[in-house]
């Protein structure tokens, strides 16, 4: 007997920049980096000496920005609470993931998931619908589900050490918190609230575990190599359950690539300003930005480089092969089959659907 199908709905987003316009097409261009002679002479300005041990407040203008990036610069951006900072006017607000949280339920498949954990009896209970949020940073989605589905059993991983135990702190919170002197309707129990800490290619749960799972906040494409994002998807289809859903929001690739802001500037606070660089690589498939942290008071506080691949629907369609699982029917919604080990799947129970509406809503940061 066959099993029912895994599919993934894979929500492609425009994103904007936060002043909410668009660069021109002609703008962006491969903007031209400086020659030798003016990176060394900058570096010497900055004080910057060839093998220095610790990373300077501000490199100064670099030559090759790709060439900053770390392998696992996510370990360093999402690292602490500066991250909270720069983009809590979207991470940290309740309305936007309240909205997120809608539109999951706006995709029918997911909807049945969360409605069916509402409906489960007191017996029905033992075999739980279980949700995790794969990167799940301060557990912003995680804590939202638990108060709309109190029945739902919902599990958040993260490589950062910082976030999750900022998600674990705010999940007991909320256990015991009171609104406008009322107590939660049916608060969801901490100990159906689990967070792990580790990467999100190698998880520690087992086989066909999840009935949902999240990717949420442009989380696809962090890795050096388009074979890791593989690895990524390979584990997520190992942990989901036959007949499971899996959701992953990322970029429209085709849209940033014509329409990134090359550079921007924002004040997060009355004291901090971020100023944002960005470049396209020569392949057209990675998208690279620097990100300077300024205090009026103190000057430049952090400077870091950070890269996305950016993947369109022809790309995805073409990973999605490579880990068997198969793109079926050509209608612009993006869910996928998992192809059984003995044969591949009929075409027409999965739909593909490019959205015109950023989902994370994060537009700026990239």
């Amino acid at each position: 007997m066959s099993s029912p199908p895994k599919e993934i709905f894979l929500p492609a987003q425009q994103v904007l920049d936060a002043s909410n316009t668009i660069a021109p097409a002609n703008q962006n261009q491969h903007l031209p980096s400086p020659t030798d002679s003016e990176s060394e002479e900058l570096g010497r300005q900055e004080g910057i000496k060839e093998g220095f041990q610790f990373a300077p407040s501000c490199y100064g203008r670099v030559k090759n920005p790709e060439a900053m990036v770390s392998k696992t610069w996510w370990k360093d951006v999402f690292g602490d609470e500066l991250y909270l900072q720069t983009d809590g006017d979207v991470v940290e607000d309740p309305a936007i993931t309240l909205e997120e949280i809608r539109m999951l339920e706006s995709r029918s498949a997911v909807r049945t998931i969360f409605e069916t954990s509402n409906a489960l009896t007191a017996s029905e209970l033992e075999q739980p619908v279980r949700i995790l949020d794969l990167c799940c940073g301060q557990g912003r989605h995680i804590l939202q589900l638990a108060e709309l589905y109190p029945n739902l059993h919902l599990y958040g991983h993260d490589q950062s050490k910082y976030l999750i135990e900022l998600a674990r702190t705010r999940a007991q919170a909320r256990s015991l918190i009171q609104r406008d002197g009322n107590p939660l309707p049916s608060p969801t129990p901490c100990d159906r609230i689990q967070f792990s800490i580790g990467d999100c290619r190698s998880t520690p749960f087992a086989d066909n575990q999840f009935d949902l799972i999240m990717l949420m906040g442009n989380s696809f494409g962090y890795f050096s190599n388009e074979q890791e994002d593989v690895e990524l998807l390979k584990e997520i289809s190992r942990i989901l359950k036959p007949g499971g859903v899996a959701v992953l929001d990322l970029v429209d690739g085709a849209y940033m690539r014509e329409n990134y802001s090359p550079r921007g500037w924002e004040w997060i606070n009355d004291g901090m300003i971020a100023c944002r660089e960005r470049w396209l690589s020569e392949d057209r498939k990675r998208l690279t930005c620097r990100e300077v942290i300024m205090l009026t008071t103190k000057g430049v506080i952090r400077d870091q480089f950070y890269q996305e691949r950016l993947y369109d629907a022809d790309e995805i369609r073409q990973l999605i092969s490579n880990v068997g699982l198969v793109v079926m029917n050509q209608r612009q919604e993006l869910h996928q089959e998992h192809r059984q080990r003995t044969g591949s799947a009929s075409d027409d129970d999965v739909e593909v659907n490019t959205k015109s509406k950023e989902m994370s809503q994060r537009g700026e940061d990239l």
